[in-house]
């Protein structure tokens, strides 16, 4: 696991803080109208070079919060369609209520009949009551990958594509051990919630890329002001790409909401990973 264990101080207030939520999400579910700023998504393109995936193609999508099913989420499939991935990650905060399962698996179930589907988990669902054992039931009875400390390869001509899927970092889950050593044409990318991973990892962890999600971007943001909200376990990384130790992260800002059903100058985002030769 991350090497320091989190305190029963910050697990305290993030369990508070999920509980003083639920009123404000509960009351939101029954308003749908209420949605502001989440129609709009745009689409980011990363290349990767690594010669044995080239043409080859990812999309990443994260904080779904998918506890009510919208018209929005019909057109994520359509978009996502028309990118035409080969596998497609999901890093984590699925739903937030135990009342949304049929609601996200209906989505999911969407995505795998697009493309190959590879989970992870968040702090959301971990606090939404929804038991570990019955996500996998579920998650295998539609054919998903939910890795969860886990690693998964997929076999590619002359090499192959390794695919970590850490439990979530911001509430000190992720196990590193499952990260893989290096070896000739692999390429080995790290789905995880929380950006704090980053933090974690050295020069001893054979990780080509790190997909994260969490941040919602900020949510609510101020032209060329820093986002005055983020949760723990963000580390300051609120968007974008960030590096340290060696290894590059990608923070998507997700697709859902908390709290307040509202995007403000922070429309959601859908990643596209494409690789070329090196």
């Amino acid at each position: 696991m991350i090497q320091l264990p989190l305190c029963w101080p910050r697990r305290l207030q993030l369990a508070l803080a999920h509980r003083v939520s639920l009123p404000l999400h509960h009351f939101f579910r029954l308003l749908p109208g209420s949605e502001v700023g989440h129609n709009r998504v745009e689409v980011t393109n990363i290349e990767c070079r690594h010669t044995p995936l080239a043409g080859r193609r990812a999309v990443q999508i994260s904080d779904l919060h998918l506890d009510r099913y919208h018209p929005r989420h019909d057109a994520l499939l359509v978009t996502i369609a028309g990118l035409r991935p080969d596998w497609i990650f999901v890093t984590g905060d699925l739903l937030t209520v135990s009342e949304g399962l049929p609601h996200l698996f209906r989505f999911l179930a969407g995505l795998r009949s697009l493309a190959p589907v590879y989970l992870t988990l968040g702090n959301h669902d971990h606090y939404s009551g929804v038991p570990l054992h019955r996500l996998s039931e579920l998650a295998d009875r539609h054919k998903l990958h939910l890795l969860v400390n886990q690693v998964i390869f997929v076999p590619t001509e002359g090499g192959e594509l390794g695919i970590v899927g850490l439990d979530d970092p911001s509430l000190h889950r992720a196990d590193l051990r499952c990260i893989p050593p290096r070896a000739p044409g692999r390429f080995t990318v790290l789905l995880a919630h929380a950006p704090n991973v980053l933090d974690h990892l050295d020069h001893r962890h054979a990780v080509d890329f790190i997909l994260c999600g969490h941040s919602h971007g900020g949510q609510w943001r101020l032209p060329l002001v820093h986002p005055f909200w983020l949760p723990y376990g963000c580390s300051g990384r609120p968007a974008g790409h960030h590096r340290r130790n060696g290894h590059q992260l990608y923070v998507n800002r997700g697709l859902g909401w908390s709290m307040l059903p509202i995007r403000l100058s922070c429309p959601p985002e859908i990643v596209v990973i494409d690789w070329t030769s090196s």
